[in-house]
């Protein structure tokens, strides 16, 4: 870089300015803490928005450190445009040899928060891991797994993956719970008492359609798989409603005599 150019980019620089910065850094902190704040509260508050307003968070918080970051840059210390591309283009060949993987990373970030594949609320299943997303940084992507560990994954990773997202911006998500009956079960009684046995959840999101659906299935001997599929009112609920689902059905089966207890009753659930 010429002497001269370093010159007029320090020539920029004093006491006053830097001083200037570091008070605007501060209240940009202070403002997107606020911001976080704000958000935690109205997520409590209207919990029916809560995943709307927790998707927006990332986008105005990095909204916001742009627009501080440039204000600071072009309105404060304000260096002339050569100097600048000078600083720009020795900056970005230096940080692009020695964080490759950073900058994927950040670049990665702000492709996720802008197309959206997923946004903060989420259920995604991503490389083998299931959960909410809780934040989504320029880094990495947390998800909080029904374990209730949190996983963070590196947003190249991410955006390189293929997501399954379970809910898509919607508090509500669908859950699968299937279960496994004698062949010579009446199915269309069975049918009819899976359906309301997912009705009668409190769990269950009614709006929307409970569907059941009969398959034969041979596992060293002839079954009637039945697949029950309802919507839960929250996605934190999912393992709830799919325990409350499961009991249920298993409890009106026994009752009904259409299975005993020497009987292998098979119950999986999913999203």
């Amino acid at each position: 870089m010429p002497e001269n150019t370093i010159k007029s980019i320090f020539e920029n620089f004093s006491l006053t300015r830097v001083l200037i910065a570091l008070v605007l850094f501060g209240l940009t902190l202070g403002a997107v803490t606020i911001l976080q704040i704000a958000a935690n509260l109205l997520t409590g508050k209207f919990s029916r928005y809560r995943i709307l307003i927790a998707s927006l968070f990332p986008v105005l918080r990095l909204a916001i450190w742009i627009g501080a970051t440039a204000f600071i840059i072009f309105a404060v210390f304000n260096p002339p445009v050569n100097a600048l591309f000078a600083v720009s283009a020795s900056a970005g060949l230096a940080i692009g040899l020695g964080a490759q993987d950073l900058i994927k990373n950040i670049i990665a970030g702000i492709v996720i928060l802008f197309d959206r594949p997923f946004r903060v609320g989420d259920m995604v299943d991503i490389n083998g891991h299931y959960g909410e997303v809780r934040s989504i940084g320029l880094r990495s992507t947390a998800i909080q797994t029904f374990d209730d560990s949190t996983v963070f994954l590196p947003n190249s990773m991410v955006l390189g993956q293929a997501v399954s997202n379970s809910n898509a911006g919607a508090l509500d998500e669908m859950v699968v719970v299937e279960c496994h009956l004698p062949a010579c079960v009446d199915a269309a009684v069975a049918r009819k008492l899976a359906r309301e046995a997912a009705i009668c959840s409190p769990y269950t999101y009614l709006r929307k359609p409970v569907i059941v659906i009969v398959e034969d299935k041979f596992e060293r001997t002839f079954l009637v798989r039945l697949k029950v599929k309802f919507y839960v009112v929250d996605i934190r609920l999912e393992r709830l409603a799919a325990s409350d689902v499961s009991e249920r059905l298993k409890r009106i089966y026994l009752e009904r005599g259409m299975i005993d207890r020497s009987t292998v009753l098979g119950l999986n659930s999913g999203p």
